[in-house]
């Protein structure tokens, strides 16, 4: 009876503690992670072994990259067109305004001219005096301060360099003056020979007077000085958004009969169906001022001739920093439209390369999977021999359930409790 009542008693601890057992082994299972099995290096630790990721859409990055790049510099280009052609709107408004300041001046001065005719008028003023022989020239050659606009800078310089070749053959060696950093020190001058006066200006991004008075000053002082008999300019006439010519041009001294330009312009810019136009008109010469002989001057007409042709030759200057401007931002937009059209072709060309290739190699896979499908076919099949010639499907169902009535297959398979041994000379198999 003790045996038993002990026996008894020790059961349901001996159970409660094969449940707990059980419990600890399932909750490690969950928590720890198997190592890896090799087929050739046995056991592989978990921690140890490396995950091969293959890159998807790997077929070639390097023209995948030139194709972002491309069209990341498509639509930079096509913004710095943009960009362009709201300068030329501005640049065109500009030309507009200051049109009218230019029309009034240049009839005064004719007036003044016309009243002041036969009097001897280009010997006492210093502006119009024209010199018996030209022996000192001096030229402004406007260049642009940036790139990125086509020919504009480089057609300026050639029409800078042949002007002055001619000059060194007449045996004259001009003065040279910068607008634009482009211009000055370009490597295109060399080989003729030019003096550098150092005198550099900026062209100006947003034109306003004083950029053209600061001009007109240092060109004034260096004809007034007697430093040179004459002064050009060098400079891009506008012709429309595709086109821009380089011209010299004589600034002083000024002509009393011919005071202005007569092949002065004036452009508009337009929009036509989506497209950018340029309409231009021919400027009519200004009318004279008509002047009553009865008018009394406060000071001698010649010494008010002399106050306003100044203000004659920065308006001229300012009208030629427009027209650079002008000429600059339209080569600069035909520039960008070419270079994003360029960069539309490249990216249809570089797209049409990678799809071959990825093709290429979508194929390429399937050929090897195909390939490996095909040797598979003669070899052992890995769930063992095929079935004999008597052998089917019902054969062997029998077969299965004589061996669990023989008893040979247990019903159930064992559990991890069943190969636990408790000590004391007691298993629970047994």
């Amino acid at each position: 009876m003790t045996v038993a009542t002990g026996t008894s008693l020790r059961r349901p601890t001996l159970g409660v503690g094969l449940l707990v057992s059980l419990g600890v082994v399932l909750t490690l299972r969950f928590l720890h992670v198997p190592d890896a099995v090799g087929f050739v290096t046995g056991l592989v630790s978990q921690k140890d072994r490396q995950t091969t990721r293959v890159a998807r859409n790997g077929v070639d990055k390097a023209l995948k990259e030139r194709i972002v790049s491309v069209q990341k510099t498509g639509k930079l280009t096509d913004a710095m067109r943009l960009v362009a052609a709201a300068k030329v709107r501005r640049a065109q408004d500009g030309v507009t305004k200051s049109r009218p300041f230019s029309d009034e001046l240049t009839s005064m001065i004719k007036g003044l001219v016309k009243k002041l005719k036969g009097s001897g008028l280009e010997a006492e003023l210093p502006m119009l005096r024209v010199p018996d022989k030209v022996k000192n020239v001096a030229i402004i050659l406007f260049t642009g301060d940036r790139g990125l606009c086509g020919g504009y800078n480089s057609f300026a310089i050639k029409r800078a360099r042949a002007r002055i070749e001619q000059l060194n053959k007449e045996g004259i060696v001009p003065k040279m003056l910068w607008v634009g950093k482009k211009g000055k020190g370009s490597q295109k001058l060399a080989g003729v020979d030019f003096e550098d006066t150092g005198k550099y200006f900026k062209m100006p991004d947003t034109i306003t007077a004083a950029s053209a008075n600061a001009i007109g000053d240092e060109v004034r002082s260096l004809f007034l000085g007697g430093e040179v008999d004459k002064v050009e300019v060098v400079y891009s006439k506008f012709l429309n958004l595709l086109s821009s010519e380089p011209t010299p041009r004589t600034i002083l001294p000024l002509s009393a009969t011919g005071i202005e330009d007569p092949q002065d312009e004036t452009f508009k810019m337009t929009s036509e169906d989506g497209k950018l136009k340029v309409e231009k008109e021919k400027v009519k010469a200004t009318k004279a001022k008509n002047i009553e002989p009865d008018v009394i001057f406060d000071q001698p007409p010649e010494t008010i001739l002399n106050s306003m042709l100044p203000l004659y030759l920065n308006s001229q200057i300012l009208c030629i920093l427009f027209e650079c401007a002008a000429s600059e931002l339209a080569a600069r937009m035909t520039a960008m439209k070419a270079a994003t059209d360029n960069a539309e072709d490249l990216v249809k060309t570089l797209t049409s390369v990678f799809n071959k290739k990825r093709q290429a190699a979508i194929t390429q896979e399937i050929s090897e999977i195909s390939a490996g499908a095909l040797a598979l076919e003669d070899t052992d099949r890995p769930e063992g021999p095929p079935l004999g010639t008597f052998d089917n499907e019902d054969t062997i169902e029998a077969d299965f359930m004589q061996d669990l009535e023989d008893g040979s297959i247990r019903d159930m398979p064992k559990g991890p409790w069943e190969f636990v041994d408790l000590g004391e000379g007691v298993n629970v198999d047994a």
